[in-house]
C-alpha cells in the first residue's frame, strides 16, 4: 500500500505465506537496477504488471481473485488524479486503487511490513477498507482514495521512521 518499511519482502512474504501476488511497478530508470528487482519481485512465482494502460487486466485478475500488490502513497500529475489531505495538507493522490475496487467489487487489504524493535520484520495486513458506492462516481473515488490515504497516514504516525520520506509527497500543489 505504501514504501514502508520493508515492502520488498512482502514481495516474499505473500507468496510464501498465502499465494503470488501481481505487482504493479514502475520500471526503473536502471535497466540494470530493473532486472535485478524484477528478478526479486518474481523469484518466488509473483508476476510483474507495469504501470500505465493495465487497468482492464488488473481488473479481470481481481475478478479472478488474484492478490494485486500496489503501492500508491507517490506524488502524481494533477492531470491524473486528486487532492487529498495527507497529514493536513493537500496531497496528489493516484485514484487508480479506489477505481479498481469500484470497478470490479474487490475488496481493498492494506498491507505494511514494519521492522519490529528486534529487528524482525512484521507482515501487517489490516482488514478491508470501506468502499463507499453511490450514484456520483467522482465522489466515490474522492472518498475512497482519502480513506486509503488515511490507513497510510495512520500507519505512518504509528512508525514514522519507517515511511520512505525521500519522495516529495506534497510537491504537485493544489494551484498548479
Amino acid at each position: 500500500m505504501a514504501h514502508f518499511g520493508h515492502w520488498e519482502l512482502m514481495t516474499v512474504a505473500v507468496p510464501l505465506m498465502a499465494r503470488p501476488m501481481q505487482i504493479v511497478y514502475r520500471p526503473l530508470d536502471s535497466p540494470v537496477m530493473d532486472n535485478l528487482l524484477g528478478w526479486s519481485r518474481t523469484k518466488h512465482g509473483n508476476a510483474l504488471i507495469p504501470k500505465g494502460g493495465s487497468g482492464k487486466r488488473i481488473i479481470r485478475l481481481l475478478r479472478d481473485n488474484h492478490i494485486i500488490g500496489i503501492l500508491s502513497d507517490q506524488n502524481v500529475d494533477t492531470r491524473e488524479d486528486i487532492f487529498v489531505d495527507f497529514f493536513g495538507r493537500p496531497a496528489c493522490t493516484s485514484v487508480g486503487t479506489a477505481v479498481l475496487a469500484l470497478q470490479s467489487g474487490a475488496p481493498v487489504l492494506p498491507a505494511f511490513m514494519p521492522r519490529m524493535p528486534d529487528g524482525r520484520y512484521r507482515l501487517i495486513i489490516l482488514p478491508p477498507v470501506e468502499i463507499t458506492r453511490t450514484d456520483d462516481y467522482e465522489s466515490d473515488l474522492r472518498v475512497n482514495t482519502q480513506r486509503f490515504t488515511k490507513v497510510v497516514e495512520d500507519m505512518v504516525r504509528k512508525y514514522p521512521d519507517q515511511w520512505f520520506w525521500i519522495h516529495q509527497r506534497w510537491k504537485t500543489k493544489p494551484w498548479q
